[in-house]
């Protein structure tokens, strides 16, 4: 397929060029629908003469519909889309990237979507969509999926839709709440996911910040044994990754526990572990759920996260050698390889 993308890149390059432009069309209707054509224009930075001319032949052959409201995507438009999705690497070159951060970090799967959440929230839409996929893909009967919680993950919920059946799969929470709004919370995000494909779920009703001697009287409830050993039995992981000091404050650690953090150059943060850049941990917050003992029992874990402000806290979590598969858009990609550069730079002076 990339042989044929560089094919059509030297014979027709307008070619590739119109079809990144209804990519972009499609996409932008999807996640503002309904929308309005000039409107449509300022999203894109496009002339309204070229939407319009788009739009007219969208709706021709059946992918969009106008309406008194905007222009709406069809369930046809929807599923083209998602069949598009396949092409994008080689239509935006965002295949390059992979590959070359697939190498670098020595991981099976590499995907990156156009664009930057930190600039664009509506990529995080994106890299949920493809979230989405690779777990429709990934499933098989009788698996154990867990999700942690953030706004990334709760975008693959809304992507997913109906379109998968598993009745026989569970789908369970990675830890415990974090304060977050509910929506993103990781034991919302798994009933959701649950729901949406038509399978069963099971939920962690504790809280992630708890205090050690909680967290420790707790571990031996029996209900809380029963579904911890649930979730350590998992075999696909999908979690985020979240700046260090950051994710501190969101947690709500004292003033002491982030000075220590500043000072012992934590970077990133994951299932209530902290990284420095060369990605040791250096903090562990006291919690109930996955533990990273844990992991190397898991056969797929996902690293979905993106955006060029994210790329050294990233950086830091895939240093630690956990994950297999990283989901990410081209800003935090551009900053991962930027990263490694410098690096190279250093070593070699």
């Amino acid at each position: 397929m990339n042989k044929v993308f560089s094919i059509i890149e030297k014979f027709a390059p307008e070619a590739v060029e119109i079809m990144q432009i209804r990519y972009e069309v499609l996409r932008q209707v999807l996640y503002k629908q309904p929308i309005g054509r000039r409107q449509l224009c300022k999203e894109l930075g496009l002339r309204e003469r070229l939407i319009r001319g788009e739009i007219e032949l969208l709706r021709a052959r059946g992918a969009v519909e106008i309406t008194q409201a905007g222009i709406g995507l069809t369930p046809f438009g929807e599923g083209l889309l998602n069949d598009i999705d396949e092409f994008i690497p080689s239509l935006f070159n965002t295949r390059i990237l992979a590959e070359q951060i697939k190498k670098e970090f020595d991981l099976e799967q590499v995907i990156v979507v156009p664009g930057d959440s930190f600039k664009n929230p509506d990529n995080k839409k994106d890299m949920g969509r493809a979230a989405g996929s690779f777990l429709q893909k990934s499933l098989f009967p009788g698996c154990i999926v867990a999700v942690t919680g953030g706004t990334t993950l709760a975008e693959m919920v809304t992507a997913i839709g109906g379109r998968i059946d598993a009745q026989d799969v569970l789908v369970v929470p990675a830890r415990g709440g974090l304060g977050e709004e509910m929506e993103q919370q990781a034991g919302t995000i798994a009933a959701r996911i649950a729901k949406a494909i038509g399978a069963q779920y099971r939920l962690l009703h504790v809280p992630d910040n708890l205090e050690e001697t909680t967290a420790e009287i707790l571990k031996n409830d029996a209900h809380i044994i029963e579904v911890v050993n649930i979730i350590k039995a998992s075999n696909i992981l999908f979690h985020g990754i979240g700046s260090a000091i950051e994710m501190a404050n969101r947690r709500g650690l004292t003033p002491g526990e982030i000075e220590f953090l500043l000072q012992r150059k934590a970077v990133g943060e994951m299932l209530r572990y902290y990284f420095d850049k060369q990605g040791k941990i250096v903090y562990e917050v006291a919690g109930i759920g996955l533990e990273l003992s844990n992991l190397k029992n898991i056969n797929t874990i996902v690293a979905v996260a993106g955006g060029s402000n994210k790329a050294s806290a990233i950086e830091a979590v895939l240093r630690s050698g956990q994950q297999n598969v990283l989901i990410t858009d081209e800003g935090a990609a551009k900053g991962l390889l930027k990263n490694k550069v410098r690096k190279d730079d250093i070593n070699g002076s």
